[in-house]
C-alpha cells in the first residue's frame, strides 16, 4: 500500500459531536446503535491517533445554527433538520454543538462550522485546505448517508481525491450504510482505519 503524503492530505472529522454520535443526542438517540455496532469511535480515534502522530493536518466540521435557526430557510421540507429546529437543538455554544469527549480537538485543530449535510457548502473548509496545500482528504464521520457522502461527492467536484474511512462512520441502518458502501467507491478510494494508520 502507497505511503500518505502527510504534507498534502488532511483527515476530515464529520459531525464526531453530541448532538450525532452521542445516545443523548437529538440525532444520536437514532444513529449510536449503529455507532456502536460498528465501533465507529474507536476506529475514529485510531485513525485521529494516527494522524497527529504524523502531523497530518486534521479539520473537524460540526453541523451547529445560531439562536433562531437563521442558516435553515423558513417552511423548508428538509425533515431531519427540522427536527433539531422543533426542539431547539443544535445551537452554537451548546453541549449539543461540542465534539464527543474520545475524540476532542487538540492544539490548534479547527472545527468549522456548517449548516447542512455539506462540509463545504457556506463554510471556509475549502479555504482552509487550499491555504495548506491539500489535495486529498481522508474522511471519517457521522452518518455516511448524510453529511460523509455529501462532502466527499463535493470534494470530488472541487477537484481533491478523497479517501472514506469506512469503518470510522456509521449510517441510520445498516441498509443505508452498505448501500453507500456501494456507491462511495464511484467518487472516493475506500480503507479501513488500521490500513489508514499503516499508510501514514
Amino acid at each position: 500500500m502507497a505511503k500518505i503524503d502527510v504534507k498534502k492530505s488532511a483527515l476530515l472529522m464529520l459531525h464526531w459531536q453530541n448532538s450525532v454520535a452521542d445516545p443523548r443526542g437529538i440525532w444520536g438517540k437514532m444513529l449510536y446503535p449503529q455507532v456502536k455496532k460498528n465501533n465507529s469511535i474507536a476506529n475514529a480515534k485510531k485513525a485521529l491517533a494516527a494522524a497527529r502522530g504524523r502531523g497530518m493536518l486534521t479539520v473537524f466540521v460540526n453541523i451547529a445554527w445560531r439562536p433562531g435557526y437563521p442558516e435553515m430557510p423558513k417552511n423548508q421540507h428538509y425533515p431531519l433538520m427540522q427536527g433539531a429546529k422543533d426542539a431547539n437543538k443544535g445551537l452554537v455554544g451548546t453541549w449539543d454543538a461540542d465534539v464527543i469527549s474520545a475524540l476532542k480537538p487538540a492544539g490548534k485543530e479547527r472545527i468549522v462550522l456548517n449548516y447542512g449535510s455539506d462540509g463545504f457548502e457556506g463554510t471556509d473548509l475549502d479555504l482552509i485546505l487550499r491555504a495548506n496545500g491539500v489535495e486529498h482528504v481522508y474522511v471519517s464521520g457521522q452518518c455516511t448517508e448524510h453529511v460523509v457522502a455529501t462532502t466527499v461527492k463535493r470534494a470530488a467536484n472541487k477537484g481533491y481525491n478523497a479517501t472514506v474511512l469506512k469503518d470510522a462512520t456509521s449510517g441510520f441502518t445498516d441498509a443505508n450504510y452498505e448501500a453507500m458502501m456501494k456507491i462511495l467507491p464511484l467518487y472516493a478510494k475506500m480503507m479501513t482505519s488500521e490500513q489508514f494508520a499503516k499508510s501514514l
